[in-house]
């Protein structure tokens, strides 16, 4: 018979923590010595086989005093939760600084961010899983889930990719709208800006259409891809659009420029044209032999490809460049950035360092980029301009120009297509490619303004001065007395006729 005293109580006790990664050995009763061959006893009861550390254990059985710890484990890595890499808020600070003059222009500051279509915006990272942990009883411990990035395509973009891209579908302001894990990505066509354009916002550069509320200060400058509408006045400025341009207010000593206007762009137009199509046929068959794994781009470089290419299937390419270039190095005024940018993107076909595929994608868009550019215009009216009046200003326009308000007082105006003036013109110039409509031409005080037109156009006046000078195709004459309400324009045998 045994007695119930015979099962002798344990001089230690276990304690295992709530997320099993320490386990604590605690003394029962007093005691000098222990043997550590009951405190495996114990820990193997309590399930504990993993992290033990055999130094704390002995040190325990020989002085058993205050609890100490006598296992870890290890905890989990937690992973890497999904995030979103925006790409298009990098500002150029190469615009800021003028490097030679080491010196900051402060109205080049402004920070609208605006892209072109089909830039990426934006990139989604998937989530990392972390790593398991062990427990001190062996088992494993899961790390917490990361959470995902659910990425979606708000106005003017769409999704790209896996749906892990999200590219501009229209030129314009970019931005993201966040809630959570969900991020909804936009493109606005049109930017709104509440009030003056002024040394405090800097100058505005934007590739999408825009909306002034306010007036365009001394010195700024508007650079506008798009259409453009300033609601307030112009003074001493300096205005760009590559569309329609409408200025409510009065125009004061500015420069006004809509669409493309610099000599030969038309010239321009069919050379682009003709090198985009090479490019697009060059890009074709370079998808081809990828597609149908005709060439192994893992083992043969896309550049040298490329150029094999150049020089057998489409040995007109280079040539075409060089016409290109050749063309733009005499050209004196401005030339759109677009134009440049893609003149400047061709040398990769000639340089040292290898072509890569990324850069021939960068030419493909700048090429297309200036082919739409130089396209603008071919419409109904063009990039036309219509302001409410100017002063000692220059208008430059490859559609119409038309002024609703008073009329014009000491201005050029150079239009692609019609010029109307619904008030007067008093001093300057203007030459156009259509007709000139213009209610009330000259004064008696000042120089006497010139109107040119093409050969086969007509101008059409409502009340003319004397001293004033009309030419229509390379006929010319200077009214030698005040006329109303007639029109001039060249007959069957190319002289100039008023009626």
């Amino acid at each position: 018979m045994h007695s119930s005293h015979d099962k002798k109580p344990s001089a230690v006790k276990i304690m295992v923590s709530r997320d099993k990664l320490t386990a604590l050995l605690c003394p029962q009763g007093k005691h000098h010595y222990i043997d550590p061959d009951e405190i495996h006893q114990e820990l193997q009861k309590s399930g504990v086989i993993f992290g033990i550390n055999e130094e704390a254990v002995f040190r325990f059985s020989l002085d058993p005093g205050d609890p100490v710890v006598v296992a870890r484990g290890v905890p989990p890595a937690p992973g890497r939760d999904g995030y979103l890499e925006v790409l298009f808020n990098q500002k150029d600070p190469a615009r800021v600084l003028d490097v030679e003059t080491d010196t900051v222009d402060f109205r080049e500051t402004s920070d609208i961010i605006s892209v072109d279509a089909d830039d990426l915006l934006v990139r989604a990272y998937p989530p990392e899983d972390g790593t398991e942990g062990i427990a001190v009883t062996g088992e494993a411990i899961q790390p917490p889930k990361p959470k995902a990035v659910i990425l979606q395509a708000g106005k003017g973009v769409y999704l790209g990719g896996e749906g892990d891209r999200a590219y501009a579908k229209v030129s314009g302001r970019p931005w993201v709208r966040e809630a959570g894990q969900l991020k909804i990505v936009h493109c606005e066509p049109v930017y709104v800006h509440q009030g003056d354009v002024d040394i405090k916002t800097g100058h505005l550069r934007f590739k999408g259409d825009v909306r002034i509320h306010g007036n365009v200060c001394e010195a700024m400058e508007v650079e506008v891809a798009g259409n453009l509408e300033v609601h307030g006045l112009l003074t001493m400025a300096r205005v760009t659009s590559g569309g329609k341009m409408t200025v409510y207010g009065n125009v004061i000593s500015s420069m006004l420029r809509a669409g493309i206007l610099f000599p030969g762009a038309k010239k321009l137009a069919f050379m682009v044209a003709d090198l985009h199509g090479e490019l697009e046929n060059l890009a074709t068959a370079m998808d081809q032999l990828k597609r149908k794994r005709i060439i192994d781009f893992e083992m043969v470089d896309f550049g040298r490809v490329a150029l094999g290419l150049l020089d057998s299937r489409f040995k007109n390419i280079r040539p075409m460049i060089k016409n290109v270039q050749t063309f733009l190095k005499n050209k004196t005024g401005e030339l759109p950035f677009e134009i440049v940018e893609a003149v400047n993107s061709l040398s990769c076909f000639y340089g040292l360092k290898p072509l890569s595929e990324r850069d021939f994608k960068t030419v493909l868009k700048e090429v297309t980029s200036a082919v739409d550019l130089l396209a603008t215009g071919k419409g109904e009216d063009g990039p036309g301009i219509v302001v409410r009046s100017a002063l000692s200003s220059v208008i430059q326009s490859s559609g119409n120009v038309t002024v609703t308000g008073q009329g014009c007082v000491n201005t050029n105006i150079n239009a692609g297509k019609n010029v109307y003036i619904k008030g007067s013109f008093k001093g300057g110039e203007i030459l156009c490619e259509g007709n000139a409509d213009i209610n009330d031409l000259g004064s008696n005080l000042g120089a006497p303004p010139v109107v040119r037109v093409a050969a086969g156009s007509i101008i059409k006046l409502g009340r003319a001065y004397e001293g004033t000078v009309l030419q229509v195709g390379n006929r010319r004459v200077t009214l030698t007395r005040d006329m109303a309400s007639f029109q001039t324009r060249l007959n069957k045998d190319e002289q100039l006729e008023l009626y």
